[in-house]
C-alpha cells in the first residue's frame, strides 16, 4: 500500500504553530521514516523541500529505494526547474501546478498531513470530490501537532473519512484498524464516524 504525504514547506511552521519542538525535529522525523517504512510500499510527495521530503527522503534510506514524486511537466507558468527530481522516482502529472495540487492526493488510499499552508489546504480540499464524484477511498490523518487547531467543522463535514492523532502510536493504531477492516469497510466507515464526532 501507499500513502501520499503532504504538508509544510516552511519546518519552522511545526514550532510556532504546532506543538513539536525544534530541537526534537531530527528525531521526529526518524520516526516517521521508521514508521512508514514498517507499514508502506510507497512514499509519494511532491519533489520541492518542506516536512514532507524530509520524511520521505528518510524513508528511502531505511526501505533503500527512491520515494515517488509527482511533477507538473506541463507547466508554463510557475515551471518545475526548482524541483529536486533526481532524488525520487519523478513521475509527471501531466499537467501544471493546478493539475498536481487537484491529482496528488488521488494517489493513494492514504494521505498524512503535516501541517496546513495555502498548498495544502487545496491539496485536502480535492479529497472531497475523489471520494465524491471520483468514487475514491481515501483516508486523511492529520497531525495535531503540526496544526494550531482542526479544520473548520464546515470542512470536516465534507470529507469522509478523516482522523487527527497526536503522537505516532495513536497513528499507527489507526493504521491498524483500517487494515483489520478493509472487508467490512462500511461498518469500519461508521464507526470511525462516531470515534471523530467524539474527539471533535
Amino acid at each position: 500500500m501507499d500513502v501520499v504525504l503532504i504538508g509544510v514547506s516552511d519546518r519552522t511552521s511545526l514550532w510556532r504553530h504546532g506543538s513539536l519542538q525544534e530541537k526534537d525535529y531530527p528525531s521526529f522525523v526518524q520516526a516517521y521514516a521508521r514508521l512508514l517504512a514498517k507499514h508502506f510500499d510507497n512514499v509519494i510527495v511532491t519533489p520541492d523541500d518542506g516536512v514532507y521530503t524530509d520524511i520521505a527522503d528518510a524513508y528511502g534510506k531505511i526501505k533503500h529505494k527512491k520515494p515517488i514524486a509527482y511533477y507538473p511537466d506541463k507547466d508554463t507558468t510557475y515551471g518545475y526547474g526548482h524541483l529536486h527530481l533526481l532524488k525520487y522516482d519523478a513521475r509527471p502529472i501531466r499537467g501544471d501546478w493546478y493539475t498536481l495540487n487537484a491529482d496528488l492526493t488521488k494517489q493513494a488510499p492514504i494521505v498524512i498531513c503535516l501541517g496546513f499552508s495555502p498548498g495544502t489546504l487545496i491539496e485536502l480540499s480535492y479529497i472531497k470530490y475523489h471520494q465524491k464524484y471520483a468514487g475514491k477511498d481515501i483516508k486523511l490523518l492529520i497531525d495535531e501537532r503540526c496544526i494550531e487547531r482542526r479544520l473548520p467543522r464546515s470542512f470536516e463535514e465534507q470529507l469522509r473519512d478523516i482522523s487527527y492523532y497526536d503522537d505516532l502510536e495513536a497513528l499507527e493504531f489507526l493504521l491498524a484498524r483500517r487494515d483489520e477492516a478493509s472487508p467490512t469497510e462500511g461498518k469500519a466507515k461508521k464507526k470511525n464516524k462516531k470515534n471523530h464526532s467524539r474527539r471533535s
